[in-house]
């Protein structure tokens, strides 16, 4: 029976674009700017974002899927890490 039945396909076409959001945050992580943009696809998105963030540390988003986060040279993230030692779990 699913044989017979044929849906229809609807194509994109190739000058479509997609929404995507744009936050910058401030060094102390409160957002200082949220921009909705459109782009005809992740590549696009990422460099239009980077052009945003203005030197901030930005995410860009599309839905609810993490696309790309760009950070600063001068505004890293996390300065250094250290391992933990080895530990048993407790309360498992």
């Amino acid at each position: 029976m699913a044989d017979l039945i044929k849906f229809p396909v609807i194509r994109r076409s190739r000058h479509a674009r997609r929404a995507y959001q744009v936050h910058r945050f401030a060094q102390s992580g409160g957002v200082i700017a949220s921009r909705i943009i459109t782009a005809r696809d992740d590549v696009d998105a990422k460099r239009q974002a980077a052009d945003l963030a203005a030197g901030d540390r930005a995410e860009l988003w599309a839905g609810p899927r993490l696309v790309a986060v760009i950070c600063a040279i001068e505004n890293p993230i996390a300065t250094s890490i250290r391992l933990l030692a080895d530990r048993p779990p407790t309360g498992l």
